[in-house]
């Protein structure tokens, strides 16, 4: 029975301690703050400067840090560990003279005297974006393209002029850090309408608001392509788009459940060929890749194509196999992932493969009615032996209707 007792009571000493509240408290605090940070060096960075400095010789030191003002009254602060000689102060959106207090700080939480710093940052990233960014006519719309050196990470607000209150509202945000980047608005009728962009970048900074030149632009018209009017060609020199269980009518249904898919077994390039059933002038193209509609553990890899020309014809070739009698309309069309190498699939990558991998055609270069298009697949993804994909659509100024 005493043993019985004893054992209770142990158990509830046991209890108590571990229910004594945690606290995150230094374990031992000796109350001396750190020595000094004695600073090297400052460097100006675009949007920013780093700080070389030589530590404090302090047994118990933690790390360093630096304190500064951003926009709007933000407290800005950056710490970098004692194994590190230099810090980087960054976030700020113009190149005015700027004051960053550095610390080091201990292992009990004591804090040193900080040292003050100034510098004038070099012009801040969103600033180099906004110089970047021009507006011009597209089909249907008007097209944002800009380059981001620093491939920094912003956000560019769309803005279009409502059709009602003729008054700029915002229709979309493109959030990125690709190098050269490129955005457009479509569906708007061919009448004057007024664009513009803004840029932010994480620390709030704003650009100013970007407008074309002449305020106004006028969208070229186009419209989508009717996929019921289109008819399955099949040349010699084409694949077959119907293994696997799958059916080459599957790519011009408009149903991104549905793939076509090739065999595997023959040369490249692959080739898919399409009665477009108009005679057009085509402003734009789209590839979807398989996966898009839910899943996406197939987008970017897989037999999804990557690289890809494209040819067409009003009407067909004497020797249709021969590349050589086709219109090449583009070149070279890579599938693009916005995060770049490696197998991570970020938000970006994939509501770029949800809006597909668009290509347009410059009128210019390409001034051709097309009725006969051609998809010639060089490389897919996973360097597959197969092509698998989703979906194709066509836009364009449709000048003859057949069937």
């Amino acid at each position: 029975m005493k043993k019985l007792y004893l054992y209770l009571v142990l158990l509830n000493l046991a209890i108590l301690v571990g229910c004594k509240e945690n606290t995150l408290d230094p374990l031992s605090n000796d109350g001396v703050a750190p020595g000094v940070v004695e600073i090297i060096s400052v460097t100006p960075l675009h949007g920013g400067f780093e700080v070389e400095y030589k530590q404090p010789s302090d047994n118990d030191l933690l790390y360093i840090k630096a304190e500064y003002d951003l926009v709007g009254g933000v407290k800005g602060e950056v710490q970098v560990s004692y194994f590190e000689n230099k810090l980087k102060v960054m976030g700020f959106g113009d190149t005015d003279e700027r004051t960053a207090k550095i610390y080091a700080v201990d292992r009990s939480g004591n804090k040193s005297e900080p040292v003050e710093i100034n510098a004038s940052p070099l012009v801040p990233p969103i600033k180099l974006v906004q110089d970047s960014l021009i507006i011009t006519t597209d089909f249907g719309g008007a097209r944002f393209s800009w380059i981001n050196r620093y491939e920094a990470p912003i956000s560019i607000e769309i803005f279009a002029e409502d059709t009602i209150t003729h008054k700029l509202t915002k229709v979309n945000t493109v959030y990125t850090s690709q190098l050269i980047s490129k955005y457009s608005i479509r569906n708007m009728k061919s009448v004057p309408t007024k664009f513009a962009a803004v840029i932010r970048d994480r620390w709030d900074n704003v650009s100013d608001t970007i407008k074309p030149k002449g305020e106004k632009l006028t969208p070229l018209f186009e419209q989508k392509f009717d996929k019921t009017r289109m008819r399955k060609v099949v040349l010699t020199s084409d694949t077959g788009w119907s293994a696997w269980g799958f059916r080459y009518e599957n790519l011009i249904d408009d149903n991104f459940t549905t793939h076509g898919h090739t065999q595997g077994d023959h040369p490249w390039p692959q080739i898919f060929t399409i009665d477009l059933g108009v005679k057009a002038k085509l402003s734009r193209f789209r590839v979807y890749q398989r996966d898009v509609d839910g899943g996406s553990h197939l987008i970017y890899t897989h037999g999804n194509p990557k690289k890809y020309d494209v040819y067409g014809a009003a009407v067909m070739p004497a020797d249709p196999n021969d590349l050589s009698q086709w219109q090449k309309l583009r070149e070279v069309c890579i599938s693009t992932k916005p995060s770049g190498p490696g197998s991570q699939i970020t938000d970006e990558d994939r509501v770029h493969a949800i809006n597909g991998d668009e290509f347009d055609f410059d009128q210019l270069a390409n001034p051709s009615e097309i009725r006969y298009f051609r998809l010639v697949v060089w490389e897919t993804w996973d360097g597959a032996g197969y092509v698998d994909f989703a979906e194709l659509s066509w836009w364009g100024n449709i000048i003859e209707v057949y069937n």
